[in-house]
């Protein structure tokens, strides 16, 4: 008995399983899979996917392509309509799109970047660094300011005028002379304050926007499809849509790549090209908390800070049921109101005129990115609505749409003389059993295809005969065989009445209460211990244990169990944790097993040493279970596969040896035991009793702790 509660909670981020078996190599960025694998409805998904085409047959766009990623695979990634009408080139995924006011989140990244160097200060005004703004007109705004659109600047200079006649950023953010407000005292969407803001990165740099861009944010993501400038030598140039004005009907073509560059310069506030795979690597890192990789471009701080609601709404229209639109640091926000007033960010991303969206759910771990080259569309609030339905609605569970569990419980090995596996409940789950290692929920993808929920990239794939039953199942390579255990084995009830006869545990109605003192040695961790175990009939336990610095406690009644430790007080044990720990006692190892076991079973006869062992399972396919070995003429217990639970761990499997049996009394116990558990720091755990006392007086109240 050993339930590690005081040594667990540093440990419990580790994985817990490392068989050679269940290892998967790394997947690529945004590797295919389908909804029912992540967990989506694919009815739901295809929903939002017909839509798409219907925007096209309807004429409400000309082209575009939508790409759904979950839990980082992409479930979906199609192309509908024209890339151009003209030429009647289809839309292709892949193809390169001005992603307009998406490009702003590009210098907000730019400024953090900034700030975090110390190169600037939120509060600091523009004008320190450009001139322009030394008039008394603009001399208050602040960087956060224009940050967060609360600067009092235009939406745009740049209307009605010819941009090329300018000479660069520079020249634009010093187009402005005026305010249409007192600077952050109201919110209006500028693009003339995030170009302001562009220049002031060139300003602080000492590099070009491009430069810096390229450098500090496009290279280090690996957006190789993404450009500043559309050069007209640019490789990407082949792919890029022909942009399209107009509605429903009138759509009429204003540039395809055989013109010269839309934008000679870059306007950070919208000249930005790119992809959706690669705009969904830009989100990934935001979602990643300014992270790309191993390599950390922002603190998690200044990505907190630049997805939090400004003080004002964003007053756009949205199509998710309940939200409204904020915005942060260039970045839109979809927010509820939380319990204590705040509002909380459901989804993060941006949108562009020319058609083009991004959309970030972090709870549930999902993006959505819908481009299109139809300018001022506003198909984006049908597609939102149809997102809400697929990530904001009720939960799906793939579960449901999977053949009866029955189908596949079973056991499982690799051939002759393996050690079983079992296919079983878990609750509301299918589960991999994996002995001494532990359990591990399934999640149907589809296709008598089961993917482990603690490493997703694990798929279990049964394997059918003719007749439609199971017969094994693979994992890549690997593979299982399914197997009834041999009709010439002894019963289950045979087996425990030979370990009965064997431990003789019965005795202690006649010897009394025994204590078992005993050292612990936590090898690997190079801590010790000490504990003391009292045994009582009919099947009472106390244990008491020393680790470090930590102490353990518990009580079993025959009926309630109660555990503490020194970090935790008394509590009484309920449900599956309760049924675990009540089978974790010698009585269940070496007393009569049909009194602690729902049922037991023969499964296998194994020889590890040349002696012939049973493996006796103490339940069915219905639950987890005990494995139990036991020497099949000696009827010593030698081994045990179980589970324990440990403070934020949870249940971990844990494999058992019992040593250098003794007798006591006519009882036959094992005065060492070696414990691994499925965890890879902690190592084997050593047991060993210093001595035993004979017929120890009890106090009211010992095994039950209040």
């Amino acid at each position: 008995m050993l339930f590690l509660a005081p040594l667990l909670p540093a440990l419990a981020t580790l994985t817990l399983w490392n068989s050679p078996e269940l290892q998967a190599e790394p997947d690529e960025l945004f590797p295919t899979s389908t909804a029912l694998a992540e967990g989506v409805s694919p009815e739901a998904l295809d929903a939002l996917s017909q839509l798409i085409q219907e925007l096209i047959d309807e004429d409400e766009i000309v082209g575009g392509e939508l790409m759904v990623i979950k839990n980082g695979r992409t479930i979906l990634n199609e192309a509908y309509g024209w890339r151009d009408r003209e030429s009647e080139t289809a839309m292709e995924t892949g193809n390169v799109y001005c992603v307009r006011s998406m490009t702003k989140p590009f210098i907000s990244a730019s400024i953090l970047m900034l700030l975090e160097e110390g190169k600037l200060k939120l509060r600091e005004r523009a004008s320190k660094y450009l001139p322009a703004f030394d008039v008394d007109a603009l001399r208050e705004i602040t960087i956060e300011q224009l940050l967060q659109h609360t600067s009092g600047l235009t939406m745009s200079l740049l209307l009605g005028r010819d941009h090329r006649t300018l000479d660069g950023i520079q020249a634009v953010a010093a187009l402005a002379t005026e305010v249409e407000f007192a600077p952050g005292t109201e919110f209006n969407y500028s693009d003339q304050g995030t170009d302001t803001l562009t220049a002031l990165v060139e300003v602080v740099s000492g590099m070009s926007i491009v430069d810096f861009v390229n450098t500090r944010v496009l290279g280090p993501l690996g957006m190789t499809e993404s450009t500043c400038i559309l050069s007209e030598d640019s490789p990407l140039r082949d792919r890029v849509c022909s942009k399209y004005a107009g509605s429903r009907g009138t759509w009429s073509r204003f540039w395809n790549v055989e013109e010269p560059p839309l934008f000679p310069y870059f306007l950070g506030s919208q000249a930005m090209y790119s992809t959706v795979t690669d705009y969904a690597r830009f989100m990934k890192f935001w979602k990643d908390r300014g992270r790309v990789g191993r390599e950390r471009l922002l603190k998690p701080s200044s990505v907190r800070k630049a997805l939090e609601p400004g003080p004002f709404a964003f007053r756009a229209a949205t199509g998710f049921p309940g939200l409204r639109v904020d915005y942060g640091y260039l970045m839109q926000l979809w927010t509820e109101e939380g319990e204590d007033g705040d509002r909380e960010v459901v989804a993060f991303g941006h949108t562009g005129s020319d058609g083009t969206h991004a959309w970030v759910f972090p709870e549930q771990d999902a993006m959505v990115l819908y481009f299109t080259q139809s300018r001022n569309n506003s198909t984006g609030l049908r597609v939102e609505e149809a997102i809400g339905q697929l990530f904001l609605g009720a939960s799906f569970d793939a579960n449901e749409l999977a053949p009866p569990f029955e189908e596949y419980l079973g056991y499982y090995w690799e051939g002759e003389g393996d050690l079983y596996r079992a296919i079983i409940r878990d609750g509301d789950d299918l589960a991999l059993e994996i002995m001494g290692k532990g359990i591990a929920p399934l999640s149907y993808v589809g296709g008598d295809r089961w993917k482990m929920r603690s490493n997703p990239s694990i798929v279990l794939a049964f394997d059918r005969e003719e007749d439609g039953t199971i017969s094994g199942y693979h994992i890549g390579d690997h593979q299982e065989f399914r197997f009834e255990p041999a009709s010439d084995f002894p019963s289950g009830e045979e087996v425990a009445a030979l370990v009965a006869k064997t431990h003789r545990l019965d005795l202690l109605e006649t010897i009394g209460p025994i204590r078992m003192n005993l050292e612990l040695d936590f090898e690997k961790l190079g801590i010790t211990g000490e504990a003391s175990v009292v045994l009582a009939a009919p099947g009472l336990v106390r244990y008491d244990a020393v680790v470090g610095n930590e102490t353990e406690q518990l009580t079993f009644d025959g009926t309630d169990i109660w555990y503490s430790t020194s970090k935790k007080p008394a509590e009484r044990m309920a449900g599956e944790r309760l049924s675990t720990m009540r089978r974790d006692n010698s009585f269940a190892r070496f007393g009569n097993l049909t009194e602690w076991h729902p049922s037991l079973r023969v499964i296998q006869r194994l020889q590890p040493h040349g002696e012939e062992v049973w493996v006796l399972r103490g339940g069915d396919t219905s639950a987890p279970a005990v494995t139990l070995y036991v020497h099949a003429s000696s009827g010593r217990v030698v081994a045990e596969d179980g589970m324990i639970f440990a403070d934020m761990a949870g249940r971990m499997g844990r494999h058992t040896e019992f040593n250098d049996f003794r007798e006591v009394e006519g009882m036959l116990l094992p005065y060492q035991s070696e414990t691994q558990l499925a965890h890879p720091l902690i190592g084997t755990i050593f047991s060993t009793i210093t001595d035993i006392e004979i017929g120890v007086d009890v106090a009211d109240g010992t095994f039950k702790l209040e």
